[in-house]
């Protein structure tokens, strides 16, 4: 079974109403934008990223979050209008909320992100479904609006429910978990409490335990990264952060890309796990291997 995932796209709009912005968390939000995000993120890489995914023919298309920047009707509308060839060429699409997707007390009073995505974020979470004989999702939803931070809280009945669903797992069966925040951070990477989730590290500690398969999907984190058990101590499970698609960087100038996996029929077998990246990144990546090797026959 192919999956996709795509993480934090951070659509944006930055002319509104003002009265969108009096008294409201998203005033820090735009700010924020017009001096260094809108700078950051190319949007104009996203259309061709989209072709790449529904040229793998994936039978799962997963989202993890932050298709907004300030959960505005008009990002959400854009995103689905983007994504939308691959919504259709996948045989299923799950999406959960990020924390910039219920960015404002007001866009979490208005049920934005369930009106403008319905069909595409399950009705309610814990969400779990089976996606084969061996394999099952569990998707979560730990987003919350805050003032300042971006804290997340999965709450005690969603996280009792989810160690129950973690639990039913037998050891012939594989557990693909969706969710915006991580519950494992490679070696190097900052974190804060006033940035995570709040129950990353039992989340992290009941995966642990789980007696099947366990692959974990996030985002949230501007880092694309797959970290295989086994690789560290501190990786109990395969976790793949999707990283941001458009994002810009010394080390991603033409955006972070996005992945994709297989789940094996046989949970215990290769995860075929890929980053792909936008076509003129790949074009730079030649240019720069095909440059070095002439320098060095110049030498």
């Amino acid at each position: 079974m192919r999956c996709v995932l795509i993480g934090d796209v951070h659509l944006f709009r930055y002319r509104m109403s003002p009265r969108r912005l009096l008294l409201s968390k998203r005033a820090l939000g735009v700010t924020n934008l017009v001096l260094t995000r809108r700078h950051r993120f190319r949007h104009d890489l996203l259309p061709g990223l989209v072709q790449q995914a529904c040229d793998l023919h994936p039978d799962v298309a997963l989202f993890s979050g932050d298709v907004t920047t300030t959960s505005l009707e008009s990002e959400f509308r854009a995103f689905r209008q983007a994504v939308r060839p691959l919504t259709e060429a996948a045989g299923r699409s799950v999406y959960v909320p990020g924390n910039h997707d219920r960015y404002t007390f007001g866009s979490k009073r208005a049920g934005r992100v369930e009106a403008e995505l319905k069909g595409l974020i399950p009705a309610r979470f814990p969400h779990h479904e089976r996606l084969s004989d061996t394999w099952s999702l569990l998707a979560l939803d730990p987003v919350i609006p805050q003032k300042l931070h971006a804290r997340g809280r999965l709450g005690r009945d969603q996280f009792s429910s989810a160690l129950n669903v973690i639990r039913g797992v037998t050891e012939d069966q594989g557990l693909l978990v969706l969710c915006h925040y991580p519950c494992v951070y490679p070696e190097g990477v900052l974190h804060a409490p006033s940035h995570d989730m709040a129950e990353d590290t039992p989340m992290r500690e009941a995966l642990s335990r789980c007696r099947g398969r366990v692959v974990y999907c996030h985002g949230h984190i501007h880092r694309p990264w797959a970290l295989h058990r086994g690789d560290d101590p501190k990786v109990p499970f395969t976790c793949i952060n999707a990283g941001s698609p458009c994002y810009t960087s010394k080390d991603y100038p033409a955006g972070q890309g996005f992945y994709s996996f297989t789940l094996p029929d046989d949970p215990r077998g290769d995860l075929g796990i890929e980053h792909h990246l936008s076509a003129e990144a790949s074009a730079m990546a030649v240019e720069a291997a095909v440059g070095g090797v002439g320098g060095v026959g110049a030498e």
